[in-house]
């Protein structure tokens, strides 16, 4: 993904780095992050990141899961791990926060939050049939490569089979996403 942007705008730079300990140099005046802050489990090192990387009166705007956020597969992983005769394989690496939690994180870490909103946005997923397969190997994925070939197929049709009722309806597999929209200001 940095080759593809840095082909595109050449003019820019792109750095590769670790969002729960960089800093950068010189500070910014705006750090935006979409979808990607409930995959860093070092929600403090992030938000000390984040803190680090802003000059004063700097911006922070950020969505990403919040608490609940696909709370079907986090409730149903555990049970088709223990389906497929692994449940101690399993280990989930999100972090999805309610907005006192994350709020409060970010206040620790000198910045006040202006605006901090949960709320549901369920989300079709492309495919038809295929659709919650496809997101599970996608976003899953890593969870899922500690199985075996055989013992995934277990995982992934027990996944489809117990959620089918909540999450496929009118021929489309809708997601349980919720989403934390914050904007926030470094003191």
């Amino acid at each position: 993904m940095i080759a593809a942007a840095r082909s595109k705008h050449p003019e820019l730079e792109f750095i590769l780095a670790d969002g729960q300990r960089y800093t950068a140099e010189p500070s910014a005046d705006a750090v935006f992050s979409n979808a990607a802050l409930h995959w860093l489990t070092d929600a403090n090192g992030a938000a000390a990141s984040i803190a680090a990387s802003l000059r004063p009166g700097g911006r922070f705007i950020a969505e990403f899961g919040g608490q609940g956020n696909i709370a079907s597969v986090t409730k149903g992983l555990p049970r088709a791990f223990a389906a497929a005769g692994c449940p101690d394989k399993l280990a989930l690496p999100w972090y999805f926060p309610g907005i006192a939690e994350y709020t409060t994180l970010l206040e620790q870490n000198g910045l006040i939050a202006s605006l901090a909103l949960c709320y549901d946005r369920p989300t079709p997923l492309a495919g038809g049939e295929q659709g919650f397969s496809s997101w599970l190997n996608t976003f899953a994925d890593g969870i899922l490569s500690v199985l075996t070939p055989v013992q995934r197929e277990e995982a992934l049709a027990f996944m489809e089979q117990e959620l089918r009722p909540q999450l496929f309806h009118e021929g489309v597999w809708v997601m349980d996403y919720r989403r934390i929209r914050v904007v926030a200001v470094k003191s």
